[in-house]
């Protein structure tokens, strides 16, 4: 899947910048062979041109099978540091395997924190090589696979409910705890705590690890949580340790997980040209940007505060000058300062000003609101966004955005690979389109009742031939709705690179897959071929 991805990565550029002294590679080590995880990371550096390396995907794992953290270490070992000046690590993936390994006890607590020791070493041997590490707050719920179908909501409860009785001392919970205990095996449960107590372990270490200089960064991303469990006193304890250590500056905390390495692909590259974007953020609905989203334990607004920060730019207050405009929608806008949000943005983007679009209002399918693609489809608006994502949780949503309209300024402003640019910021907007709109709100239905209909198929995870099936389904339906998102938004466009004009007139190497042997997730590649415009004229939608 990943030899998929990197075919249709920009050629590293050798950048102008005079800030820019080192090499232009940056190692990741994901947390796990998901394209959230990797491929959009590898997306969002090349709207630079720079190159995001992965290990093999042989040994990064699939599902629920781990990857191979030793091998991926003695990887990150044999690496040329002429060239790699910076690596991103999970902590999930050097420890454990990955994110679905996190959540078991297979690993010991013993093996896991030498793997971190052997790490660190890196740092350690190659001390001028940055080392921007991220872990993983573990989730209430346990993975979904059709083994655990039964009981692993009863599972997710009962750690809530521990959870709520430790932080108020109250035994009202007690029954419902007691019986909550009789339907969840005696193993899985075991299992689930040893897990927890023994990733909560390795992210002290990780901590105590960035306050000796070991680590660069280390950002704790909270998995899918709920306002209450035991994850709330797990960060409680992690937040104090780091301000005993004195290392608030070099660790940070934020809701969501598969969008930290777009967060610290980031935050390194805006501040290794040292420039700090000022984020103007919109809300669909002030009164409503306290609200908690579902899967998070905070309100929106201080999530999103936590995403700006570790992605390396700053929230502007008002009245102060702002790179870009973050237009946010948030569950619970009153309608009729939706459409005065909605309203505002059309108005910003049709004046050519520079706009972001998180949609972090998403329905039970995990995808934005319609009125939202409505708005962008009207006028062509679509390509003219700085950046746009819609998808799974609002951390995921706001990580993915934030990320990309600071890249995309950051390359501007330095002029890095105008064409390069202004192409892989096109193609990212038509892929989170598809993907983060269609896909989920019409491939994935369809895929899904195969799933519920079929005997012995479940939503979590297919069979062999299921998976077969629902590739097929997938690729035929996904493959033909971007076939015609690409003639609707981009065939026969023109997008300004520097100083002269380019038309796009192909959409090319497509490739439609599903990367887990399930329809949750999708894997989308393809790349846009475009020819140089003789006389440039002022069209609407290019970039700058």
């Amino acid at each position: 899947m990943l030899r998929q991805i990197a075919r249709t990565l920009p050629i590293v550029c050798c950048l102008a910048a005079a800030g820019w002294a080192r090499a232009e590679r940056i190692a990741l080590v994901p947390l796990d062979d998901r394209p959230a995880c990797t491929q959009f990371a590898q997306k969002i550096a090349g709207l630079a041109g720079i190159e995001l390396i992965v290990p093999p995907a042989s040994v990064l794992g699939h599902f629920t099978t781990p990857g191979q953290p030793d091998r991926i270490l003695d990887w990150l070992d044999k690496l040329d540091y002429n060239e790699v000046s910076t690596i991103i690590a999970s902590v999930d993936m050097i420890a454990y395997g990955g994110l679905v390994a996190s959540r078991t006890h297979a690993v010991p607590r013993e093996k896991a924190m030498a793997r971190l020791e052997r790490l660190a070493s890196l740092k350690r041997k190659r001390p001028r090589v940055g080392l921007f590490v991220f872990g993983a707050t573990m989730r209430i719920a346990p993975t979904a696979v059709a083994e655990n179908r039964q009981w692993r909501d009863d599972l997710a409860t009962l750690s809530e409910l521990v959870g709520r009785k430790k932080h108020t001392g109250s035994k009202q919970w007690d029954q419902r705890i007691a019986q909550l205990e009789r339907y969840v095996p005696k193993k899985a449960r075991d299992d689930y705590w040893g897990a927890r107590n023994r990733n909560h372990d390795v992210q002290k270490r990780a901590i105590q690890l960035a306050s000796e200089g070991a680590f660069d960064y280390v950002i704790m991303g909270q998995d899918d949580a709920r306002a209450h469990g035991p994850h709330v006193p797990e960060t409680r304890n992690l937040r104090a340790l780091t301000q005993r250590l004195g290392a608030d500056a070099k660790v940070y905390f934020f809701e969501g997980i598969d969008q930290m390495s777009n967060v610290l692909v980031s935050r390194i590259l805006v501040r290794r040209e040292d420039y700090m974007p000022y984020v103007r953020v919109v809300y669909s609905d002030d009164a409503a940007r306290t609200r908690i989203a579902p899967f998070e334990s905070k309100a929106i607004e201080l999530s999103l505060r936590d995403q700006v920060l570790a992605s390396g730019a700053r929230i502007a207050k008002a009245g102060e000058p702002f790179d870009y405009t973050l237009y946010v929608t948030v569950p619970g806008s009153r309608p009729d300062q939706f459409q005065a949000f909605l309203r505002s943005m059309k108005e910003d983007l049709d004046a050519g000003k520079d706009v972001a679009l998180a949609d972090a209002d998403l329905r039970y399918n995990g995808s934005g609101r319609m009125e939202v693609i409505e708005a962008l489809r009207e006028g062509n608006r679509l390509v003219r966004l700085l950046a746009y994502a819609g998808w799974n949780t609002a951390g995921n949503t706001m990580g993915t955005t934030i990320p990309t309209a600071n890249v995309v300024l950051l390359a501007r402003r330095q002029d890095m690979a105008p064409e390069t640019r202004e192409v892989a910021r096109a193609e990212f907007l038509l892929h989170r389109y598809v993907n983060d709109f269609l896909y989920h709100n019409y491939t994935r239905r369809v895929a899904y009742a195969f799933s519920d209909f079929e005997d012995g198929q479940t939503r979590e995870q297919v069979d062999r031939q299921g998976w077969e099936v629902i590739r097929t389904i997938v690729q035929r339906d996904l493959g033909r709705r971007l076939k015609d998102a690409y003639v609707e938004h981009l065939a026969g466009k023109r997008l300004t690179v520097g100083t002269r004009e380019i038309e796009v007139v192909g959409l090319d190497d497509v490739h439609i897959d599903l990367p887990w042997p399930r329809a949750f997730e999708v894997l989308m590649d393809f790349r846009l071929s475009t020819r140089p415009i003789a006389e440039p004229s002022r069209i609407a939608g290019g970039g700058s």
